[in-house]
C-alpha cells in the first residue's frame, strides 16, 4: 500500500439545511492515514466539533461546522476544492482479502484517471471496483462496475441503486485491465453523446433500451 503521509487532504464544504456546514474529506480509495487523522482530531478539538460521518462513497464528512467558522476550518484541514474527484467504491482486493481474485488498487487509480480525462458528463458518475463476485465495492449497482474473476474483469454498465434498482449491463467477462478500461472509456463517450443533462447512466440505458446499448458498445 502506498505511503500517503505527505499528501495534503482535499476538502469540500457542503451546506446543510440547518445552516451549518459539513466538510467533506476527499479520501483516496477510502484510505485515512495517521497524519490526516491527527489533523482532523486537532481541528475538532480547536473548533469544538463532535461528529465525523462515514459516507457511502468511502469519504468522511466533518459535520456541524457553524457558518462563521467554516473558512477557518477549511483552511486548517487542507486544500479546499469545489468538487471531490469522481466517486469510486473499492474493496481491499486480492492483495489483502482472501476472497479477492484481482488486485483493485491499481485499476482503481487508472479508472479514476479515465473518469477525469473524459469529463464532464451529463450527470454524476459513480463507479465500483470489486476484487471478486461478492462485490463489496457495490459494482453491480454503480453507473460503472468492475468485478474481478479468476480470468480477468467483468465490466458492468448502467447499474442503479435508486428507486428502480437494477444491476448494470454486462459488457464483457474475463477482460484484461486494459480491455476493461478501454471499454469503459467507450461507454463514457456513448454516455456523453446520448445522455441527457441530469440523466444518470442507468436512466439513459432504460430510455434507449438494453439491446441498443449493447449493440453500440460490444
Amino acid at each position: 500500500m502506498e505511503n500517503m503521509e505527505s499528501e495534503v487532504m482535499n476538502v469540500m464544504p457542503v451546506k446543510r439545511k440547518d445552516g451549518t456546514y459539513a466538510v467533506r474529506l476527499c479520501l483516496h480509495q477510502g484510505l485515512f492515514n495517521r497524519a490526516a487523522m491527527q489533523t482532523v482530531q486537532e481541528v475538532m478539538d480547536t473548533f469544538g466539533l463532535t461528529d465525523l460521518r462515514v459516507t457511502t462513497g468511502q469519504r468522511l464528512n466533518l459535520e456541524g461546522v457553524p457558518a462563521d467558522k467554516i473558512d477557518s476550518v477549511l483552511e486548517s484541514l487542507g486544500n479546499q476544492v469545489e468538487k471531490c474527484p469522481p466517486g469510486i467504491s473499492v474493496c481491499a482486493g486480492g492483495a489483502l482479502c482472501k476472497y479477492g481474485k484481482q488486485e483493485t488498487r491499481e485499476i482503481t487509480d487508472r479508472l479514476l484517471a479515465v473518469l477525469k480525462s473524459n469529463a464532464p458528463y451529463p450527470f454524476k458518475v459513480k463507479s465500483g471496483v470489486s476484487g471478486c463476485a461478492m462485490a463489496c465495492g457495490l459494482s453491480f449497482v454503480r453507473d460503472l462496475g468492475l468485478v474481478g474473476g479468476a480470468k480477468g474483469w467483468t465490466v458492468l454498465y448502467g447499474g442503479s441503486a435508486r428507486h428502480r434498482a437494477a444491476p448494470g449491463l454486462t459488457l464483457a467477462k474475463g477482460a484484461s485491465a486494459d480491455e476493461a478500461l478501454d471499454l469503459i472509456e467507450k461507454g463514457l463517450a456513448y454516455y456523453k453523446e446520448n445522455g441527457k443533462k441530469g440523466e444518470r447512466l442507468g436512466m439513459m440505458v432504460r430510455r434507449l433500451g438494453s439491446e441498443a446499448v449493447l449493440d453500440a458498445l460490444t
